[in-house]
């Protein structure tokens, strides 16, 4: 079956135990550009969810079980249920980049070609496992080449052309050759029917694009180290591959001399294992034993020289493709990269919270999303809920002469534009999206090859309204915002667009900047969220029933007006004796005076702090403060200045009667009144009043929850809020001309 130039590709999945890796790999298959391929899965025997699984995904792929734990009998079955003209095989634990196919299907324009394949990702994402190689009739690997070995391409060659696991494979070859001998349960499988290509006159293609990256789960063979546990099934196909394919190019102690050799490799690797703790000094016995079992068998069966072979007849498969489609065809998917130093899992704010809600939902809508964030350790590419994760450490860049902002700074934004290089080396990348913030767009403005989109959340002019001691500090006014603010003003007015999350983060900017944005190249953009309602959450104990709640959420800084609450708890706690205050945000953050907001009010109220009616949690996790949205009574977060409010937001999705204030973002995301209440920013005595106002009066707390949680529906869920930016981004590459080798 072809559709025009793209013959059709069985895409077939062999595997056994791993359901949670199979379900992130049958995810990355539906942002495939390659318009003509099925989707073939055979489990093995563990029942670990997998089967259930494959059952959920309907009749939208093939799906069949294999009752032995037999990959090249796993392999054979699959190919007799396929229809393909071409097989790819793809490992349950690896991730193809969209263009894999598109990659590698061009090769079997030589008709000679029986198997192609390129490039394998190990599990950093970042290094590689596999480029070029080859092997000998040995089954020994020599990774050493730097470009493909064509010249091995002959029958009866010592050495051949080789392409790791993830390839694919044209099936008129594999029915001539015989398929997958089933003596190789494990290990060097697909290394011999390569070797039986190459004998039967077939060529290799080696590529150097057609990415795939293997994560390299544990297994039955190996343990979470990446340690191999079970040796009996490599060992004896090592030996037999090595007696059945050298034979007639080496004596047999020549072939024994190999394999002992191999087997003492793993000998030593055994040993190094149980010094570092990651085996057990009782499995040097077991290595042993199945070492004896393996070369026996391997020598017996390998000087038989019979193959297990299936019949020949099953191996063109059947009629009928199950075409598997993309989420959208490869002219409407678009490559975007989103900055956000921050990003789950672990503690992340607001803009890292924002663009992981922007990303996973850009990518629901089947385009290609690469997010670039910082990593503690070490570089490393992963495929997480439909998106591309850019961990990378910043590195030295020199700082351009004309700029004079803080090196650090410019070390990561640089360092995210290689990054962003990397990824347009492999694909047409349409449009970058960076938050303000830390000028992380900045060295992809200076360097102008990608369209970028500015989204204007909190600039420092907006810190250091609420920070005044910084403000007051020459040295960093001078070394750092100085600096920080004049280069913000470039990203305002230089950006392809630009985003604003709120009427009131655009109108506070030009006020602060003395800048006036370009309406043409200007959209406002409310953020949107998950149902956060409808997650997992953690409670907290439960009150009495006659026991009310009030909830602050937000960091203890002035900004979030957590100075403004605390002076009113005391007043909150004497006019009804049975609240109970919970304070939930970082409560370690240091102010002017040397001392945390909480040590100022537990020093000043020492028994109201001693007892249990306030309580502070610090920083939770976001299951448990959805516990708290779920309890409370009232939440309050009287930011001073919010360029949006996404803990406003955050309790509206749970019907929350709320209290904020009438500055920024909440203006436009509460209405006072009706769906929460607007205290005075600052103001103790009205926000004060707020919250008695709904601690007494129950039919107006739940009209003001109803309401919030209506409103939340109606505007500001994630998908709405993603498709806008979508069009902020596809607008901002109009006019930019670039080829798409993969777009019509």
């Amino acid at each position: 079956m072809t559709t025009g130039q793209h013959p059709s590709v069985s895409i077939i999945i062999n595997t056994d135990g791993r359901a949670k890796s199979l379900a992130v790999c049958l995810e990355s298959l539906r942002y495939l550009r390659y318009p003509n391929f099925e989707v073939v899965v055979v489990t093995g025997p563990t029942r670990d969810g997998t089967h259930e699984l494959c059952e959920s995904y309907g009749d939208t792929i093939k799906y069949a079980d294999c009752g032995v734990r037999n990959l090249s009998h796993s392999r054979n079955v699959s190919i007799q249920i396929s229809s393909g003209e071409f097989v790819a095989f793809l490992d349950d634990d690896s991730v193809p980049e969209p263009e894999w196919l598109d990659d590698v299907m061009p090769a079997f324009a030589d008709p000679e070609v029986a198997v192609a394949g390129g490039f394998l990702h190990d599990h950093t994402g970042k290094s590689y496992q596999w480029t070029f190689g080859t092997l000998n009739r040995f089954g020994t690997a020599d990774l050493n080449w730097k470009g493909p070995a064509p010249q091995y391409n002959f029958p009866g060659s010592f050495n051949y052309p080789h392409v790791m696991a993830n390839s694919v494979f044209r099936r008129s070859a594999i029915c001539e050759v015989g398929g997958f001998d089933e003596e190789y349960e494990y290990f060097l499988d697909e290394s011999d029917i390569i070797l039986r290509f190459v004998d039967a006159g077939f060529k290799v293609a080696q590529l150097d694009k057609g990415f795939i990256h293997h994560k390299y789960m544990p297994s039955h063979i190996r343990n979470d180290s990446r340690v191999l546990t079970s040796w009996y099934s490599v060992i004896k196909n090592k030996t037999y591959f090595s007696f059945l394919n050298a034979r007639d190019h080496a004596s047999t102690s020549e072939i024994l001399t190999v394999v002992n050799k191999t087997i003492e490799d793993f000998r030593n690797q055994v040993h190094w294992a149980v010094g570092e703790n990651k085996l057990n000094r009782s499995d040097i016995a077991r290595f042993e034993e199945e070492v004896d079992r393996g070369l026996r068998d391997g020598i017996r069966r390998g000087l038989e020289g019979t193959r297990r072979l299936p019949e020949s007849a099953g191996l063109e498969g059947v009629e009928g493709l199950t075409r598997f489609s993309s989420i959208v065809p490869a002219a409407e998917q678009r490559c975007f990269v989103f900055l956000s130093r921050t990003y789950p899992p672990g503690n992340i704010g607001g803009i890292g919270r924002y663009v992981h809600q922007l990303a996973t939902e850009t990518a629901k809508m089947g385009h290609q999303v690469h997010v670039l964030t910082a990593a503690s350790d070490h570089d490393r590419v992963d495929f997480e809920e439909g998106v591309w994760i850019h961990r990378i450490t910043p590195k030295e860049h020199p700082l351009p002469a004309d700029l004079n902002i803080p090196q650090h700074l410019w070390n990561y934004s640089r360092t995210m534009l290689a990054e962003a290089r990397e990824i347009s080396d492999r694909r047409f990348v349409d449009s970058v999206c960076a938050p303000i913030w830390d000028l992380e767009g900045l060295a992809f403005l200076k360097d102008g090859e990608f369209p970028i989109v500015t989204v204007l959340q909190t600039t420092l002019a907006t810190y250091l309204d609420s920070n005044p001691d910084r403000a007051n500090d020459k040295a960093f006014m001078r070394d750092f915002a100085l600096p920080v603010l004049e280069a913000e003003k470039s990203l305002f007015l230089k950006s392809d667009r630009v985003v604003g999350i709120s009427n009131a983060i655009v109108k506070e900017i030009e006020e602060s900047y003395g800048v006036q944005f370009d309406r043409q190249k200007l959209d406002l953009v409310y953020l949107g969220m998950p149902d956060w309602s409808q997650q997992g959450s953690e409670k907290p104990a439960p009150l009495p029933s006659d026991t009310k709640r009030v909830c602050f959420v937000g960091r203890l800084e002035p900004r979030k007006g957590a100075d403004i609450f605390l002076t009113i708890v005391p007043d909150l706690l004497q006019s009804d004796p049975k609240l109970q205050v919970d304070v939930v945000g970082d409560d370690t953050i240091v102010q002017a005076n040397g001392l945390t907001f909480r040590q100022q009010f537990e020093a000043s109220h020492p028994e109201i702090a001693r007892g249990s009616r306030i309580r502070f949690h610090g920083s939770i996790s976001d299951a448990r403060l959805r516990g708290y949205y779920q309890v409370s009574d009232v939440v309050v977060a009287p930011s001073r200045f919010e360029s949006f409010g996404l803990v406003h937001l955050e309790a509206m999705c749970f019907g929350c009667a709320l209290v904020g204030c009438a500055a920024g973002g909440m203006e436009e995301l509460i209405v006072d009144g009706e769906s929460g209440l607007l205290a005075k920013p600052g103001d103790r005595t009205s926000l004060l009043q707020c919250i008695q106002r709904l601690l007494q009066d129950d039919d107006l707390r739940q009209r003001l929850g109803h309401a919030a949680r209506t409103r939340y529906t109606e505007m500001f869920q994630s998908e709405q809020m993603a498709v806008k930016v979508v069009d902020t981004l596809n607008m901002a590459r109009q006019g930019r001309q670039h080829e798409d080798r993969l777009r019509p």
